[in-house]
This record gives structure tokens, C-alpha cells and sequence, in this order.
């Protein structure tokens, strides 16, 4: 029997990635985000750019290479579709073996300076960056503690985890802050539950939406630094989703995926 995988914001970047990742590892794929169609996305927090990907091409790709895959809108800032992705999930399939926590809110106030961000955006960013990221794994809590176990896998960044930098917004790094503590906390509570979360980031990542926002070369000089490619990160939630010896490295520590299997001698998956 396949093991089922919810992954938030999997229409396009790292998410889409680990989605697909996961589908050629054997895990039937709920892929969930807002952007139904190609043609419908944009990039809220970079000038409202056209970006390319969709559910219906992420689940497309999974089923071309043979896996099982099934597309679901959800929207970080309406609690509504959380409860009814979930519900549809469970109704096909009687269980949820991993959630992996990707998606973001993207708008506006998420990259503003804090005296131009409204009260507003200001709470929609925690929201959809916090609360309702919550409220997500709390629901797929459920199901796995009943089930014996499961694992979630929240994709941080580092920037919520260091000194304010030129380029980091308030609104984005501080509920990102919060977050953080997610899964230190599903393992103080629930670890006896066979429950194991991770706390992960993929450093700086040259994704589509970037690409598509500035340009190949002006996201590379914009963030600094070497770009790591998607793939880098999608290999570690798979193998933090799937190996046994998985657990070891649940904590409160934050992962860096891309360096993962180097820093911890483990020798990684072809």
C-alpha cells in the first residue's frame, strides 16, 4: 500500500519538487495550492508577475512517470479549504502518512518595511504564515495519531532564524519565527503518538516564480551566493519522509537540505 503525502504549495519551486520527489518514491501525492490551471498564477509580492505551474501540471508529471496523484486547492488564508483538503484526503484514502509544510502567504505586506505594512496585511501574513499553518498540522495530527504515526516536515528559512538583513521583511521572518517552534513541539507532545516532525530550510534556491520575477542572472546577484537547485531539497524531505532512521533527526534544530546528507555522513539515496 502506498503511503499518502499532503504537500502545501506544490504548483511551482520547491514544493512542486518535492511533490513530484515523493511521487517517483512510491507516495500517492496530494498536491495542494491555489493556482488551478497554467495561465493563473502570479507572484503577489513581486509586482503581481505571471509565474508558471498549476496543480493540474504538477499531478500530470507525477501520474507521466507513473505515480499516483491527486491535485486540491488550498488557500493559506481560508481556514475552509484547509478543513476540506484534508477532508478529501481522508475520504479517499483513510489516511495522511506525511505532511510536508512548503506554502506560504505571499502578499504584500510579507516584504514591506514595517511602518508602510497595514494592520491589515499585518495579520493576514500571521495568518497565513502561522495560525492557519497550525491549524493545517493540528488537523493532520488527528488522522496520524489514530493511525499509529506520520511524519510533517515544515520548510523554514534561515533568514527567520539570524540577525535582520536588507531584503528580509518583518512580516515574512517574524511569523516564520513562530513557526519554527512547530515542530518542537509535535515532538514533545506527540512523539510517544509514533509522530515525528522536522524542521527544514533549502538556503537560497533558484526557483521558477524567481526566475520568472527577475531573471535567471538577477536573482542570482540580487540574493548572493551559490543557488542551490530544488531537487537538493526534495531528495532530503523524501528521505525524511520514507527511512526508517528518520526519527534520529527530529528536534528542534533547523536542517539544511541541501547539506543534510553530507553534514550527518549519510550516504544519499541515488
Amino acid at each position: 500500500m502506498r503511503k499518502v503525502a499532503l504537500v502545501t504549495g506544490a504548483t511551482r519551486g520547491i514544493g512542486r519538487s518535492i511533490a513530484l520527489a515523493l511521487g517517483k518514491a512510491g507516495f500517492s501525492v496530494v498536491a495542494t495550492g491555489r493556482t488551478l490551471e497554467e495561465g493563473q498564477g502570479r507572484q503577489d509580492c513581486m509586482g503581481s508577475v505571471p509565474v508558471p505551474g498549476s496543480l493540474a501540471s504538477t499531478v500530470q508529471e507525477i501520474e507521466a512517470v507513473g505515480g499516483e496523484a491527486l491535485g486540491v486547492r488550498l488557500d493559506l488564508l481560508d481556514r475552509g479549504s484547509i478543513d476540506a483538503a484534508v477532508a478529501t484526503v481522508l475520504e479517499r484514502w483513510g489516511r495522511v502518512d506525511l505532511l510536508v509544510n512548503n506554502g506560504i502567504y505571499q502578499g504584500p505586506a510579507i516584504m514591506q518595511p514595517l511602518m508602510t505594512v497595514d494592520m491589515a496585511g499585518a495579520e493576514e501574513a500571521v495568518l497565513g504564515n502561522f495560525v492557519n499553518q497550525f491549524h493545517l498540522s493540528r488537523e493532520v495530527l488527528k488522522p496520524m495519531i489514530a493511525q499509529g504515526g506520520g511524519r510533517i516536515i515544515f520548510v523554514s528559512t534561515l533568514s527567520s532564524a539570524i540577525p535582520a538583513h536588507a531584503g528580509a521583511g518583518l512580516f515574512y521572518i517574524a511569523p516564520k519565527a513562530a513557526f519554527n517552534r512547530l515542530p518542537d513541539f509535535i515532538n514533545l507532545e506527540h512523539g510517544k503518538d509514533g509522530i515525528s516532525a522536522f524542521l527544514i530550510e533549502p538556503q537560497f534556491t533558484l526557483t521558477d516564480t524567481l526566475k520568472a520575477a527577475l531573471g535567471e542572472d538577477v536573482a542570482a546577484s540580487a540574493f548572493g551566493g551559490h543557488p542551490h537547485d530544488p531537487q537538493e531539497t526534495a531528495r532530503t524531505v523524501v528521505w525524511l519522509a520514507g527511512h526508517a532512521d528518520a526519527p534520529a533527526h527530529a528536534g528542534p534544530d533547523m536542517i539544511n537540505a541541501p547539506a543534510f546528507f553530507a553534514e550527518r555522513g549519510i550516504s544519499p539515496p541515488a
